[in-house]
């Protein structure tokens, strides 16, 4: 069981690693033609829970990004309250593609927050403010959140457990992961982590 185990890790960093991710240097290209050819066989899957919108999106043409697939991604990421849409940090949608690839070929992404606006992150971290009396927390969102930079990404794989994806994220090396619970945050900022049961690093999104 445990040789199973490594072989699929092994195989998730290898993908990672295809697509740019899982590297503590800048990379200049995040498509590698094996992947990318996988990639046009399995769409990365998107489900919002807030707009019940779903899409199938073929993320690459060839060895390159397929633009129609990124406006997509984007719009399915856009602030929902405002209908406000912006170009989201690609990285993200590599690297939930790459979860979605590890989990099952079959699942689907659920995409609970992506990019925010200004005024729908201080509406966020004033509603968090007034449950906890003033005081902020790493529940709270925070004021220069990379949600409002369209660096980051709040989610689940339904079917998966939460902690196994968290662990995931964690390996990708891409940033940020916020446990919470019940959804992972994930953002190409720095590397740190927080949240539920989390006691090696600190930060918020």
């Amino acid at each position: 069981m445990a040789t199973t185990i490594d072989k699929q890790r092994r195989g998730f960093l290898h993908m990672a690693a295809a697509l740019g991710l899982a590297s503590v240097t800048p990379v200049e290209s995040l498509v590698a033609p094996a992947v990318a050819g996988v990639a046009d066989a399995i769409p990365l899957r998107l489900y919002n829970a807030n707009t019940r919108e779903r899409y199938d999106v073929q993320l690459f043409v060839g060895n390159e990004w397929n633009a129609a697939g990124l406006v997509v991604c984007d719009w399915m990421m856009r602030d929902w309250r405002e209908n406000e849409v912006v170009h989201c940090d690609r990285r993200l949608y590599a690297a939930l593609y790459v979860l979605q690839r590890y989990f099952g070929s079959n699942s689907t992404v659920t995409i609970n927050s992506g990019y925010r606006s200004a005024k729908t992150n201080a509406m966020l971290r004033n509603r968090s403010l007034s449950e906890t009396g003033g005081r902020a927390t790493w529940m709270t969102p925070a004021i220069n959140s990379l949600h409002t930079h369209a660096r980051a990404v709040d989610f689940v794989i339904p079917g998966a457990d939460l902690s196994r994806v968290g662990e995931a994220v964690w390996d990708l090396n891409l940033g940020g992961l916020g446990r919470y619970e019940t959804f992972n945050h994930m953002d190409t900022g720095t590397r740190r982590r927080w949240g539920r049961g989390d006691d090696r690093g600190s930060g918020r999104r």
